[in-house]
């Protein structure tokens, strides 16, 4: 059995935060192209319990994005929080939100950021 290679110390943050989604209860969809034959992107999301869907989408090591969005308002509208980064950095923000209702959980809505989408799926 052929073993992938060992990750570079510039992946290895970014892997342990998808172990860390993992671990949170995140279910990942693979989105390919029209083709159907290369991903081009991960998207991954988890229903919380206390009202929200939390989401995040990587397109690259540094290109991905993180949302939370009320399960009411579930894929269309608009995030109460999002952050845009590296996959270990949007990964990261989100886990460490308080929990939607909780003091210091956001509770604006905002626009959503137009450069990468989020593409809910329903998994």
């Amino acid at each position: 059995m052929l073993m992938p290679p060992p990750f570079t110390s510039e992946e290895a943050p970014h892997h342990s935060a998808l172990l860390r989604a993992i671990d949170a209860g995140f279910q990942f969809l693979h989105l390919s192209e029209s083709e159907g034959q290369e991903i081009a992107a991960i998207y991954a999301e988890r229903w919380c319990s206390y009202g929200v869907v939390e989401s995040f989408t990587i397109r690259g090591m540094n290109e991905a994005v993180s949302a939370r969005i009320r399960t009411e308002n579930y894929p269309d509208g608009d995030p109460l929080w999002q952050h845009t980064g590296s996959v270990e950095a949007v990964i990261t923000e989100l886990l460490a939100l308080p929990p939607h209702g909780f003091p210091g959980a956001p509770t604006i809505t905002r626009r959503r950021f137009s450069g990468l989408l989020l593409l809910p799926g329903t998994l």
